[in-house]
């Protein structure tokens, strides 16, 4: 027991110098004018997660990951918040990046213990690190075809495509030659998990991609850790389904701006995919009739993510509860799903009228 507290004390004080060592480093390029603003924050990004991929090596208990995580978080806030800490903030967006970093990675360590996937969390963080950074940098430098996420806040195809093929690459690879996952299986989940956080990546706002990327990819592990070709197939005809059923119609009647409809179309897909087709059909008609009542801002995808959020909670709640309960009732699960579109709708209704 003391021989376990010493050695999670030695390597906490140890991972705590390497990433404050990181983090002085980043600082210092950036105030040189060595490293742009995006380029540092790459920097610190990639040595955060890093770290973080020697938490399975170093710690057996996740209350060590909460204390240096939450450590960083309040570092990061008070530097932050006084303007000392130019690596992470001289970008031009309004970001909170930052501080979701750290909440992520605890997230996902306490996944994977809670499930013993100390695989897909070593994926997970090399997804965040390495998928992200190569958006963010090959948009930079060779981004030519630029859509609009939100207010000045742009991505670039050429970004989203090298993030899908970083990810799919590094997916693929690991179930193939790490988890010994069957070929055809490992290409097919890689694919997914690819197309998946491609598009939740795509449409995130404010740095919530640093919880969304992660989070996402330990979820679509973990329900698929054993995975079946005919459920995988059926959620990626489900996706693509929606896609088409969502966007194009949308787009012809001018409802929503087009990372409003990929956020509806990606809560159709899980209501409908994890779920039943009866909850997509519910949050198609939501969105139309909001659309058309003209009481919300739908213009703006930050309105469509707070309308989201609530249902987006349910089906993950209910999709827990199947997975660790096996209890599943479409007769009670349903109504408290069109329940939670309608409290949304109210919610948000009454706060944009503050």
């Amino acid at each position: 027991m003391w021989m376990s507290f010493v050695r999670e004390c030695c390597g906490a004080l140890g991972l705590t110098l390497l990433t404050g060592a990181i983090f002085g480093i980043g600082e210092f390029l950036r105030r040189r004018g060595i490293l742009s603003p995006e380029q540092s924050r790459k920097l610190l990004h990639i040595g955060g997660c890093g770290s973080a991929l020697l938490f399975p090596v170093l710690f057996r208990s996740h209350w060590s990951v909460l204390v240096i995580c939450g450590g960083f978080f309040m570092l990061i806030f008070r530097l932050s918040r006084h303007g000392q800490l130019h690596a992470v903030d001289d970008v031009k967006r309004r970001s909170y990046g930052g501080l979701l970093h750290p909440l992520a990675l605890y997230l996902c360590f306490l996944l994977a213990m809670f499930y013993r996937c100390f695989a897909f969390y070593e994926i997970a963080i090399l997804v965040l690190a390495l998928s992200d950074t190569a958006a963010a940098l090959v948009g930079e430098r060779y981004g030519r075809f630029r859509y609009r996420v939100d207010g000045e806040d742009y991505r670039s195809l050429e970004g989203s495509f090298f993030f899908f093929l970083v990810t799919y690459a590094l997916v693929h690879h690991i179930l193939l030659l790490v988890v010994g996952m069957a070929p055809l299986e490992a290409s097919v989940l890689a694919f997914m998990i690819g197309v998946l956080v491609t598009l939740f990546e795509s449409v995130s706002l404010g740095g919530a991609d640093n919880v969304a990327i992660p989070i996402g990819v330990m979820a679509i592990l973990i329900k698929n850790a054993h995975p079946d070709l005919r459920v995988m197939t059926y959620q990626i005809v489900c996706l693509a389904a929606a896609l088409v059923v969502v966007c194009i119609p949308m787009r012809l009647l001018r409802v929503m701006q087009g990372s409003g409809r990929v956020v509806t179309a990606l809560l159709v897909y899980l209501a409908s995919g994890l779920h039943s087709p009866w909850w997509g059909v519910m949050t198609v008609a939501g969105a139309v009739a909001i659309h058309y009542s003209k009481t919300l801002r739908l213009a703006e995808v930050r309105t469509v993510f707070a309308l989201a959020a609530l249902p987006f909670l349910v089906v993950m709640g209910f999709n827990l509860a199947e997975k660790l309960a096996g209890w599943s009732n479409l007769w009670v699960s349903t109504p408290v799903y069109a329940l939670s579109l309608v409290i949304s709708f109210i919610s948000v209704r009454a706060y944009e009228k503050r």
